[in-house]
Parts: C-alpha cells; sequence; structure tokens
C-alpha cells in the first residue's frame, strides 16, 4: 500500500465518524419532540377508532382513551407517556382539529369529519 492510500482511508472513516457523530447527536436533540408527535399521532388514531363506533366525544372520555398510551423510538430505550390526561387530551383534539380529522359537534362534544 502506498502513503497515499492509506492517507485517502483515513479521511474517508473520518468523515463517516463524523457523519454518524452529527446524525445522531441530531436524533438524541429532537427525540422529545418526535416523542411528542408519535404520542398525539397514536392518540388521534384511538380516537379515531372510538369515533368508528359511537357518534361523538366529550373532553372526559378522550383523556379516558388516552391514559395508557405510550411511545418509544427503536433505538433508544427513553419512553413518553402520558402523565396529565385532561391536558393531553386538549392538545389532543387540537392536533385532531388542525389536521381536519374531527370537527366541533356542539360545545363540548366532538365527532369525526365527514
Amino acid at each position: 500500500m502506498n502513503t497515499g492510500t492509506i492517507i485517502l482511508g483515513i479521511i474517508l472513516f473520518a468523515l463517516v465518524t463524523a457523519l454518524l457523530y452529527v446524525w445522531g447527536l441530531k436524533k438524541s436533540v429532537t427525540q422529545p419532540e418526535d416523542l411528542q408527535r408519535i404520542l398525539l399521532g397514536k392518540g388521534a388514531a384511538r380516537i379515531r377508532k372510538y369515533l368508528k363506533t359511537h357518534e361523538t366525544i366529550d373532553l372526559p372520555e378522550v383523556a379516558r382513551q388516552i391514559r395508557d398510551i405510550k411511545a418509544s423510538m427503536f433505538w433508544s430505550r427513553n419512553r413518553a407517556s402520558i402523565q396529565d390526561p385532561a391536558a393531553f387530551s386538549r392538545q389532543l383534539i387540537t392536533f385532531m382539529q388542525e389536521q381536519q380529522l374531527i370537527e366541533a359537534a356542539d360545545a363540548k362534544r366532538y365527532r369525526l369529519k365527514p
């Protein structure tokens, strides 16, 4: 092996190592937001499933439906769960209305958007 090949190999190895480090660092920084998005997605799916068999839902029922949802990333041991279902249910309803998944049926009840 000549010296140029060895130097090129070292530079390529350092470059790949730096890229993997930056990727991992970005993943660890954005992990809380990713877990929040997963919780919102799982909650929305559970509420949509509930609304397929029931006509409307109110905030206390949303809190009961989502109280045991957990989220985790496959590459991490960190997990997120819903600590305060009542507060998260308001956030979930807002998210679902923004995504146009549900609409207000009356002042306190919601239904699937047709």
